[in-house]
């Protein structure tokens, strides 16, 4: 039983290891995730039409990385957008991603 432990262990590691490509993009849309998001989060809550336009601005943003065919740096953007948004303001991250906590 034990050694069926070590080799589960050691396969996840391996598999871990076998993770996705990263994008030489991947910086410059992880910045760009976290502004729009900044972005997104500075707007009066209640103001439902800027609201609104900054969440478009923020899919535009990431579309360039969709447009040049590089899922790394669309990940990334998306990860780095929900980070923010779930730390900066909770219950807005809960209202754009109901399904997650």
């Amino acid at each position: 039983m034990k050694q069926l432990l070590y080799i589960l262990a050691l396969t996840a590691v391996l598999l871990g290891g076998c993770g996705e490509k990263k994008s030489p993009l991947d910086a410059e849309a992880r910045d760009s995730g976290m502004r729009a998001a900044a972005a997104l989060v500075a707007i009066d809550h209640t103001d439902t039409m800027s609201m609104e336009r900054a969440v478009m601005d923020a899919k535009a943003k990431q579309s360039v990385y969709a447009l040049k065919r590089d899922s790394a740096a669309v990940r990334a953007f998306d990860e780095a957008f929900r980070s923010y948004l779930k730390e900066k303001d909770k219950p807005l991250y809960q209202s754009i991603f109901p399904n997650e906590k």
